[in-house]
């Protein structure tokens, strides 16, 4: 018996070790107990994830650099930490996938994942979402001599789509369950974006699926872009935003107030413009309702 207790006893011990030392290499593991800004002021350091195969937003370029749009738009938001605090703060970077990116916010592992996710209330119970900074919608990406126009084409046919992207799945089952893609197409999940298009590439699936943004980045990374094309009416819109954790206004307010004065000051717009604009990796001109959206969150002193 008292072998017993004192196994357990070393068992407890070892434990506790192990959160003392997870909590060690990951400050912002205890983010729901925490002030998250104050941990961040603190420790001089703020986890962050983003994508690696999402073009623009996250990925590894030709030279092995990890580039986009999100670790750009993180990298302001340290340059705001900075000068609240007065002083350093190093931004550790963790890769994320569709699969990958709430739970990582939820479960602290990071401050904020920034990628291309979309706001939805489902999320909203297990995360919490920053001001929406992007808006874009769902379409098709297919062969550039596919018969496949729009989504009343795809009935029977083998579609890709993203395994995390929730959104994207939900969009799609009520397009046949309203008798829009008839009869109901065959799913193919991928845990990314990027491995879907080698699919498609492959001949594997007849078309994928995703926000457009997601699609123009694939088509520009692809050796030859105009064997490409993008077809079909949004099905659905997608407002993208910084996933972010529960229970942390403070946190929450404080990366609300850096977006806006990227909006407000132009840095947002020269980050567009440097991704998206004629000359980015990815040519895609704002639509007007993301001019608006831009516009609404201009929000005043």
């Amino acid at each position: 018996m008292k072998r017993t207790v004192q196994a357990c006893m070393v068992n407890i011990m070892c434990m506790a070790a192990m959160v003392m030392v997870f909590g060690s290499f990951c400050p912002q593991a205890h983010a729901e107990t925490a002030n998250l800004l104050e941990t961040i002021e603190e420790t001089g350091e703020v986890h962050m994830g983003f994508r690696e195969g999402s073009v623009p937003f996250g990925f590894i370029d030709e030279q092995g650099k990890w580039v986009g749009f999100g670790l750009d738009l993180g990298g302001e938001v340290v340059k705001d930490l900075e000068k609240e605090f007065g002083k350093e703060i190093k931004l550790v970077k963790h890769p994320m996938n569709p699969k990958t990116r709430i739970t990582m916010v939820a479960n602290g592992m990071v401050a904020m994942g920034i990628g291309s996710t979309t706001i939805t209330l489902a999320r909203e119970d297990v995360v919490d979402f920053s001001l929406p900074y992007f808006l874009t919608g769902t379409r098709l990406l297919v062969p550039e001599d596919s018969p496949i126009k729009g989504f009343g084409d795809i009935g029977g046919k083998r579609v890709g789509m993203g395994s995390g992207s929730t959104a994207n799945i939900k969009g799609m089952d009520r397009a046949i369950a309203n008798g829009l893609v008839k009869p109901a197409c065959k799913k193919v999940l991928f845990e990314e974006h990027n491995k879907g298009f080698l699919a498609l590439q492959q001949g594997k699936i007849d078309a994928y699926f995703t926000d457009a943004s997601q699609l123009a980045g694939m088509r520009a990374k692809a050796k030859n872009p105009r064997d490409w094309k993008i077809v079909g009416r949004f099905l659905t819109y997608e407002p993208y935003g910084f996933i972010l954790p529960k229970n942390q206004g403070a946190w929450r307010d404080f990366v609300n107030k850096s977006l806006i004065h990227m909006i407000k000051d132009g840095r947002f717009q020269r980050l567009y413009t440097k991704w998206f604009g004629s000359d980015g990796v990815v040519p895609l001109p704002m639509t007007e309702e993301y001019k608006v959206l831009l516009k609404a969150l201009s929000y005043p002193e």
